[in-house]
Parts: structure tokens; sequence; C-alpha cells
């Protein structure tokens, strides 16, 4: 009886070695990042990640015995890594005028999102679902969120009550996650390619356009107000 071929394995000069090395895990959540940044989690499956990496299926099983402890990793991951980022933008732009602020503050977003489209992506295909809160490990995505909004408020609470600032948040972040979770369609609208730096730019300008006079009319009614009591 002829043994079974191990397909995790290549046979080089008579030598066995691993296919994927000591990153087959990386390699693993590379190829579930672009698979579930273009389907729903309950839509993706083992099978489609393997063929988006280019690899059998049973390799992915001894890193993640399950899809949903695969998408809780990646989750964890892309929010852990986010929360980071956002909290060294935040720190950077402490202290700036509105527009110089928010204009640092997108700069920086759109570096990442370069480098990171899955992970919007990730979070524009399941934040609509109807059973989101069952879908496992996107807590940690939601959560994030909440933090975002938390740490933006603490930084603008001299500025904002706090139902302008709820309002200011919700529409930033539906703003960005729509130009950047749908750029494609956007981009084809405006008659950009996608992603170009035109379209970028477009974008960035346009936020820009939105937000920050309504950020300046709110520092302007503050600082109104405390010449006022000063003199009075």
């Amino acid at each position: 009886m002829r043994n079974k071929k191990d397909f995790s394995k290549e046979e080089t000069a008579g030598v066995v070695k691993p296919r994927y090395g000591a990153d087959t895990r990386e390699k693993i959540l590379a190829a579930a990042r672009k698979v579930f940044a273009r389907h729903p989690y309950h839509a993706a499956s083992l099978r489609m990640i393997a063929a988006e990496g280019g690899f059998y299926q049973g390799l992915i099983r001894p890193h993640f015995p399950t899809k949903a402890s695969l998408f809780e990793a990646l989750c964890e991951d892309l929010a852990s890594d986010f929360s980071e980022k956002n909290r060294k933008w935040m720190a950077e732009i402490g202290g700036l005028m509105p527009e110089e602020g928010l204009s640092l503050y997108l700069d920086r977003f759109i570096a990442y999102y370069k480098k990171n489209k899955e992970n919007i992506g990730l979070i524009v295909q399941n934040i609509n679902q109807e059973d989101e809160h069952n879908i496992p490990g996107y807590h940690n995505v939601t959560n994030f969120l909440s933090e975002r909004n938390a740490i933006a408020e603490s930084a603008a609470m001299l500025v904002f009550d706090k139902d302008s600032m709820a309002r200011f948040q919700e529409g930033f972040t539906a703003l960005i996650l729509h130009f950047f979770g749908f750029a494609a369609p956007q981009a084809r609208v405006l008659g950009f390619k996608t992603d170009s730096p035109e379209y970028l730019e477009w974008v960035k300008e346009t936020i820009l356009f939105i937000f920050v006079p309504v950020v300046e009319k709110a520092l302007n009614k503050l600082i109104a107000g405390q010449i006022t009591t000063e003199l009075g």
C-alpha cells in the first residue's frame, strides 16, 4: 500500500522541507484576511481561504481548528493594531489647530489604509450583518470603534458638547467606512481609478471640507464664550 504524500511539505534533492516553514500561521492569516475582506463571515469558508493562499485546507486546522477561531484571531489582531495606531495618531494631533490636526490624522489613516486595505474590507463586510453579535471575535472590532470614539471624545470635549461630539463621530466614521470600504464604486462614480492618489486626495479634501468648519465653529464659539466670561 502506497504511503500518502504529505502535501504540507516538499522534497528537494532528497531533503524534506516544510513548505511554509515557521511562518505558516501568518500565511494562513494573510489569506484569510483577503477572503474575509471580500465575503461576510458566514459566506466565507476554510476551502476558500486555502484556495486563496495556494495551500491545502488540512494545513489550516493545526493552527486554527475552526473558521470561528481563525476569524477571531483576525479580529483580535486588527483591533489591537488599529487601536495602537489610533492612540499614536491622536497623540500627534494634540494641540494642533482643527485643519492641521485633522489633515495629519487623515494622512496617517490613508497611509495605514494603503498597507491594510483588507482590514477595512473585513469591517465593512461584517458591520452590517444582522447577527454581528454572533460573529466570533467581532466584538473586538466594535469595541475598538467604541474606544476610538471615546479617545476622540476626551480630546474634544472642551470644544463640543456631548450630543454634538456624538454626531461628529458618527458622521466621521460613516464617511471613513464609505470612502475607504467602498472605494471601488465611489471612485468609478467620480471618474478616478480605485485607490489612486487622485481619489485618496479627493477623499481627504472632502472630509476636511465637511468637518473642519464644524470644529472651527465650535472652537470659535468656545473662545468667544471664554472672552465674554473674562470681560464680565
